[in-house]
């Protein structure tokens, strides 16, 4: 029996509510960093080469693959609750300096970058404490429907909000239009520290000395973390470029203007609010085995439509908007996968251990996907055009070739995953 299942249903209705009202007041700050047009325009509009734009879009994924070990580590020792008011005011002083940065004057594109690594940074000791937090009031039978539930809300709320915003950017949206977004977006994030000081606490797992030596070396030696961890780190990096380039193709190749690539990028929040909806039922109808298959099998679909639809094709905007939408929805459906399996994966007594190992392993899967991504960019490694068969192919267009490409052989690893094995020695509670 877990400690969720000692509370009474009123109490984890409560903490399942603070939890959803959390993701509404930070979700914003995050999407507009992970996949929103609104980060990497702004800062193009600081003096941000395209590289350093998409760069920035894999900021948070670096500090993870880095600190989230020792962020863990951390939260064991400060608790969790000061390790979420630390990383909740780092977050919103993070957006307040990229808000500012146009008063650095020839130093603003260094204030924009430095708000966002900020900002990318404290993610990491947050991310450290969610899930552990989540636990105390989640039973394993409610884990699929709130992630779901809670997703479909925050994507719904960041849709309907950053689709006007971009109406009101029009075609030269001005600075200090960016500069306000930014501002009370940094200052939302305070609302997510208040509802998540209230989440329910377990007494026993609030603050414990980690011995971090041998909480590693219980996470190492519980195979099915590990195989999935590798898993997911590698289509993470093969995937994780798919949205910010997508936008980027839109903006440099297809000749969209600011307005309508933040517009266009409403589509894909759209896919993710879609994504989160059907996630629940989904789940209850194919099991986790089944939708791991079908999550990597539309990032696949996704990639190659990109690849081979170019922006002379009748009808292109529509193409890249339906592969747009179908990559979102499987990028929502592996996150809730994920969080899922977090939860499932983690032994306890190990939580935030466990957690931080699966998490690293997939940071480093953004990081090198997007810092690939902005390595190859930068340096235009790429042939401008090249012709496949009858196909004229831009630089876009080849790495979402290369992704797909990728992806389809990651295939072979699906056997490999715990929810593909029916027995288990280790640890794995679904």
């Amino acid at each position: 029996m877990t400690f969720a299942d000692t509370l009474s249903p009123r109490e984890r209705r409560r903490g399942r509510i603070l939890a959803c009202f959390a993701c509404w007041f930070g979700c914003i700050s995050e999407v507009m960093v992970d996949s929103s047009a609104i980060v990497i325009l702004y800062i193009a509009m600081m003096g941000g080469s395209k590289a350093e734009a998409m760069l920035s879009t894999g900021f948070s994924a670096v500090f993870s693959m880095v600190a989230m070990i020792p962020c863990a580590a951390l939260v064991g020792r400060i608790g969790l609750k000061r390790a979420v008011v630390v990383a909740c005011l780092a977050g919103c002083a993070g957006f307040l300096l990229m808000a500012a940065a146009p008063f650095f004057g020839p130093w603003r594109k260094a204030a924009a970058l430095a708000g966002c690594l900020v900002f990318s940074a404290q993610r990491t000791l947050y991310g450290a404490a969610w899930y552990p937090m989540l636990d105390v009031f989640l039973r394993p039978r409610d884990r699929g429907s709130f992630f779901g539930t809670m997703r479909f809300t925050y994507m719904v709320l960041s849709g309907v909000l950053f689709y006007f915003v971009g109406r009101l950017m029009g075609e030269d949206p001005p600075v200090r239009l960016m500069q306000g977004v930014l501002a009370v977006t940094g200052l939302l994030i305070l609302g997510r520290l208040f509802c998540m000081l209230r989440f329910p606490e377990n007494p026993a797992e609030e603050r414990v000395r980690l011995d971090w030596r041998r909480a590693l070396g219980i996470s190492v030696r519980n195979g099915p973390l590990v195989g999935y961890s590798v898993y997911v780190c590698l289509l993470s990096a093969a995937s994780t470029s798919l949205v910010p380039l997508t936008l980027l193709y839109l903006k440099n190749h297809a000749g969209l203007d600011a307005g309508r690539v933040q517009v266009f990028s409403t589509v894909g929040i759209a896919g993710s609010v879609a994504g989160f909806f059907c996630y629940g039922f989904l789940l209850r109808a194919l099991k986790i085995r089944r939708l791991e298959l079908g999550v990597h099998l539309a990032f696949v679909a996704a990639a190659l439509v990109l690849a081979l639809a170019g922006a002379d094709v009748p009808g292109f905007l529509w193409v890249a908007g339906a592969a747009y939408f179908l990559a979102s929805f499987a990028g929502s459906a592996f996150m809730c996968n994920n969080s899922a399996e977090y939860l499932a994966l983690a032994r306890p007594g190990n939580k935030p251990m466990a957690v931080a190992f699966l998490q690293t392993y997939q940071n480093v899967g953004i990081s090198v996907g997007r810092a690939g991504t902005a390595a190859i960019l930068g340096a235009d490694l790429l042939a401008p055009s090249w012709r496949l068969g009858s196909l004229e192919l831009c630089g876009y267009q080849t790495l979402f070739l290369l992704y797909g490409a990728a992806m389809a052989f990651l295939l072979v690893l699906l056997p490999a995953l715990p929810a593909f094995v029916p027995k288990h020695r280790d640890y794995y509670e679904p």
